[in-house]
């Protein structure tokens, strides 16, 4: 009796420790909104759209403890389109990496954001996503969309790239950063270097970043700069970003301010994007969110965006006629939405 006491007792410690070492979750946001966009001459669309204000995805991350300060830990993670049950099937290509970490940093590797995205996004209000986003204003230069490109170099790495290895620094007082090579693979666009360094400290975050993508003889270049700074009463932050590509150049500038009051925050952006290939637009765009829980908030967003010259940024791009939409109009969304995390 007291044999089987003492494996048994044996057991939940070793069972306990284990537990205690590794851990797997699964996590994920669904965030809906009814949206209507209008679009110049290619009229107006109403839609039920995922991502108002996150990007709706399901996910799963890990970590071991390898011992000696040492964990490993990986994260796959896919869009999730809950307005059609994702009828496109799901993948995971929102990320998919693995990862060494400890008191030396991070080393990782899979799909992953770009460093130039990432410190965009930093400082934008409305999370890349939505009718509000200043990412709506943004080089669409990715190649999938005929709307907004001025620059037109079809770089995959926009926003993330594939078969990338990442460096990221441990903690060093309030200084991060990271540098990211992606390989070709033989695919035109996907082949870029970057890095991201910035200070956090107190209501203070500053940062910059750069990257070069390799797209068959031209090299497309991104560089921005950021930062934000909370009052406490609200938090204002802006960024500036240029990319170019053979003889053309895009800028981009935008600030906002987010002003928290009770359950709910007031949101604000100005954004203003030109370029030397005769494009420019504006966008104004107003959101509050209103939290029902730590995990569940609902919200509304309005936008617009003024095109000149050849430019024919939108606030949304679902179910666009790009034929019909003409370079200089106006483009105006509004929406509203439920967003849940768990």
């Amino acid at each position: 009796m007291k044999k089987s006491m003492l494996a048994l007792a044996t057991l939940t410690a070793f069972a306990g420790a284990a537990s205690a070492q590794s851990s797997v979750t699964l996590f994920g946001i669904v965030d809906l909104a009814a949206r209507s966009v209008s679009n110049g001459s290619a009229g107006s669309l109403k839609t039920l759209s995922s991502s108002g204000q996150a990007s709706s995805r399901l996910g799963f991350r890990g970590v071991e403890d390898l011992g000696g300060g040492l964990r490993a830990g990986f994260w796959i993670e896919g869009d999730l389109t809950p307005d059609n049950g994702n009828a496109a099937g799901m993948t995971w290509t929102r990320r998919s990496t693995i990862s060494l970490l400890g008191g030396f940093g991070e080393v990782r590797m899979g799909r992953d954001y770009t460093p130039t995205f990432v410190n965009f996004s930093t400082y934008d209000a409305f999370g890349s996503v939505g009718v509000a986003s200043p990412g709506n204003v943004r080089n669409r230069n990715t190649g999938t969309l005929a709307i907004g490109q001025p620059l037109g170099s079809g770089v995959t790495t926009t926003v993330r790239a594939d078969n990338t290895i990442s460096y990221f620094l441990p903690a060093m007082g309030g200084l991060y950063g990271q540098l990211q090579v992606a390989a070709g693979e033989n695919v035109v666009g996907n082949k870029s270097q970057g890095m991201r360094l910035g200070y956090a400290a107190g209501p203070l975050n500053v940062s910059g970043a750069y990257e070069v993508t390799k797209t068959g003889g031209f090299d497309h270049k991104t560089m921005n700069f950021g930062g934000s700074f909370n009052l406490g009463f609200l938090t204002v932050q802006g960024v500036y970003e240029k990319s170019d590509w053979k003889t053309s150049q895009q800028k981009i500038a935008t600030a906002n301010v987010i002003v928290p009051v009770g359950q709910g925050q007031f949101k604000a952006v100005y954004t203003k994007s030109g370029g030397d290939v005769g494009t420019s637009a504006k966008m104004y765009g107003l959101g509050y969110v209103y939290s029902l829980s730590k995990r569940t908030s609902v919200y509304t967003n309005y936008a617009s965006i003024d095109n000149g010259g050849t430019s024919r940024y939108t606030t949304s791009t679902s179910g666009l006629n790009t034929a019909a939409f003409k370079a200089g109009e106006t483009s105006k969304g509004y929406e509203f939405g439920i967003r849940h995390d768990f």
